[in-house]
């Protein structure tokens, strides 16, 4: 994995601002039921979910994280909710989508991305793999919405993300 980049959001977590391409067998989990974690409220993951990393989507309020169950790698959307000190912060699952597969010739980037030229926090992307310092031949393109709290598919035009 790429280099780790320590960031904070109410504690020190740990985040990677790219994840490798994926080469497992097609999920097992259904799409109606990845839509089934919205909603969900916690502190720490449920049993039997890992934890990949993520990224402060915006103010400290929003995040996204990534979450595995078996092969099932997804993008949890959360947002953070009242916290009355001790423990960790709880958050609540806004909107999940599942990461498609993709060549070990691309990676995902993330929380260091821009568009139009103006730094985006909200995008994330699947990019050529490339020695540049900076990401332009975007594949895929998404935004963590954090107006309407959901993750949106858009253009990959005006995309860049930073190689971390």
């Amino acid at each position: 994995m790429k280099s780790l980049l320590s960031l904070t959001l109410m504690g020190s977590i740990l985040f990677s601002a790219t994840l490798p391409a994926i080469s497992q067998e097609p999920v097992s989990v259904s799409r109606s039921n990845i839509r089934s974690y919205i909603g969900l409220t916690y502190r720490t993951l449920p049993k039997g979910f890992k934890d990949n990393g993520g990224w402060v989507v915006k103010g400290g309020r929003y995040r996204a994280d990534f979450v595995q169950r078996g092969n099932t790698r997804m993008i949890w959307f959360t947002k953070a909710l009242p916290w009355n000190r001790g423990g960790a912060v709880p958050v609540q699952v806004v909107d999940v989508m599942e990461l498609p597969t993709f060549p070990r010739s691309q990676e995902l980037h993330f929380a260091f991305c821009t568009f139009n030229g103006q730094d985006d926090r909200e995008i994330f992307a699947i990019a050529e793999a490339t020695d540049e310092d900076i990401r332009t031949n975007i594949r895929r393109a998404w935004r963590a919405n954090t107006k309407t709290e959901k993750i949106e598919s858009t253009s990959p035009k005006g995309v860049a993300c930073k190689q971390i």
